[in-house]
């Protein structure tokens, strides 16, 4: 129906309750139309844009009025009529606004993913690019030079493994983000030079392992007592970090979330000094009221320690850890196949899916391994004291 869009026809206009909208163009603003559904009453305009017909809404009834919407749809029409289609430009507005937490939030929602995965994303993006959060896509991916020299930063205080591995995720949430909003700047991250780190062999001689010995005893008591832990044990990073008091047993240390999630759940067997070192981190936590669940605690927004990079250990800290303890431990004539169950390396083979050694046999297994690896970074440890003192002290 063609008619003037006024007020009154906009309020008394009826609602058709079946079949399609009622459609009313406007006869003096020509490509202006009020268009009345079932539930709604919206303003539209319509013109060829480069040749191609567009019709988008420009609001609603009762947010604007008649008059609000002929200023509106008059100067849409203008711009449409010399070339801008409004749907491409509102498509545009959204993808300047995105921001690197939304784009987390949706590549996380994009596909089914395990709790530890989503957890490993959310702590990389929060941890190593906590600044970007609120920035959005746009304004970071325009800046390439600045996502490379982050890279340079993270490589130089966390390490290339470290800074390979954030920009790594930093590159699928952005990706994520692009298929979204196909107008933003190309994926950054072309623009980082990976260190292209390959499993490293960790050079433990004899010479660095009693310099990291002493090193390590100058540190404060949680760091200390935290980086002991990685080394006399193999545990991961993560693992160890969150390691809580109340799963700490008598003689193990149950570990009910490792790589692999729940289903890799696994008991620790806990050395004499094992089990000194974290009798120690619970009567400290005790002896200063500190109400904390974690064994190694900080005053970080999880409550416990997170970056484990110490520049006074010479860069043996984290993985490398878990690198030096398997070498030392098959030194220390730990067999293969325990240092496999005391690492809890998951394994496709169909012999060890039959095997369950007890905890009593794995601990013998790693009383062996604690002394071996103590002795080698010039450490001795007496029965029911903490910490260790190096081996040359009186």
């Amino acid at each position: 129906m063609r008619t003037k869009i006024t007020q009154a026809l906009v309020e008394n206009a009826p609602r058709q309750l079946s079949g399609p909208p009622s459609l009313y163009a406007d006869q003096e603003l020509r490509g202006f139309y009020l268009i009345v559904s079932p539930t709604k009453r919206g303003f539209y305009v319509q013109s060829q844009v480069n040749g191609k017909q567009v019709r988008t809404k420009i609001g609603d009834h009762p947010a604007m009025t008649a008059k609000e919407a002929r200023a509106l749809a008059a100067k849409t029409l203008v711009s449409m009529r010399s070339g801008l289609n409004p749907i491409e430009e509102r498509r545009k507005a959204r993808a300047k606004g995105i921001t690197l937490r939304q784009a987390l939030e949706l590549h996380l929602a994009s596909k089914p993913l395990s709790a530890k995965t989503v957890e490993g994303y959310r702590y990389v993006i929060e941890n190593y690019l906590p600044d970007w959060l609120d920035r959005t896509l746009a304004e970071i991916g325009a800046d390439r030079v600045g996502v490379r020299e982050r890279h340079q930063r993270i490589t130089k205080k966390s390490g290339k493994a470290t800074a390979d591995a954030t920009f790594r995720t930093f590159r699928a949430v952005y990706g994520r983000g692009l298929r979204e909003h196909p107008d933003l700047p190309a994926n950054p991250t072309a623009n980082v030079d990976f260190h292209g780190v390959k499993k490293r062999k960790v050079d433990a001689n004899e010479d660095r392992l009693k310099a990291w010995g002493r090193a390590v005893l100058e540190l404060s008591p949680v760091r200390r007592d935290l980086h002991l832990f990685m080394i006399l044990t193999g545990m991961r990073r993560t693992a160890s970090c969150e390691a809580k008091r109340a799963d700490l047993a008598s003689d193990v240390l149950h570990v009910p979330k490792p790589k692999g999630g729940t289903a890799r759940a696994f008991d620790l067997p806990l050395s004499k000094a094992l089990r000194d070192l974290l009798a120690h981190r619970e009567a400290e936590a005790d002896a200063i009221k500190r109400k904390t669940p974690w064994l190694f605690p900080s005053d970080s927004k999880t409550g416990h320690v997170q970056e484990v990079q110490q520049e006074e250990l010479n860069g043996l800290t984290g993985h490398a850890l878990r690198h030096c303890y398997g070498t030392l431990a098959v030194q220390a004539g730990v067999p293969l196949l325990e240092l496999k169950y005391l690492l809890n390396h998951a394994s496709g083979d169909v012999t060890m899916g039959y095997l369950n050694p007890s905890v009593d046999h794995l601990r013998d297994h790693q009383e062996r391994a604690t002394a071996y690896v103590l002795a080698r970074l010039g450490l001795r440890h007496e029965p029911g004291t903490w910490p260790p003192t190096r081996s040359g002290d009186a």
